[in-house]
């Protein structure tokens, strides 16, 4: 409920001064939670580029083509077709990503 609005001057002036304070608290927390919002994409948006710039690592990519192929090779209670069929897909995926 909105309290009426006082009739005398002082306590009018007073109620003015309360809502400009409640006012200027209400927006310095809103710049902060903004900021922290703001500072947390930062941080988020630097490991995302870290993470980017690790997986283009010719390094990187040829270490998990290993463990991939690794792994392909590592299932011996699949079926010889199911493995087979694994070690095709690991060399049509490693064939389709060279230029």
């Amino acid at each position: 409920m909105i309290p009426r609005i006082p009739e005398d001057p002082a306590r009018r002036a007073q109620r003015k001064a309360d809502l400009l304070m409640a006012s200027q608290l209400l927006r310095g927390q809103a710049v902060l939670a903004v900021d922290d919002l703001g500072q947390r994409a930062d941080h988020w948006g630097r490991r995302w580029l870290w993470l980017r710039a690790q997986l283009a690592d010719p390094w990187v990519r040829t270490a998990g083509a290993l463990g991939a192929a690794f792994m392909a090779g590592s299932g011996r209670r699949r079926g010889r077709w199911m493995q087979a069929l694994r070690w095709g897909l690991l060399a049509w995926r490693i064939w389709r990503r060279k230029p």
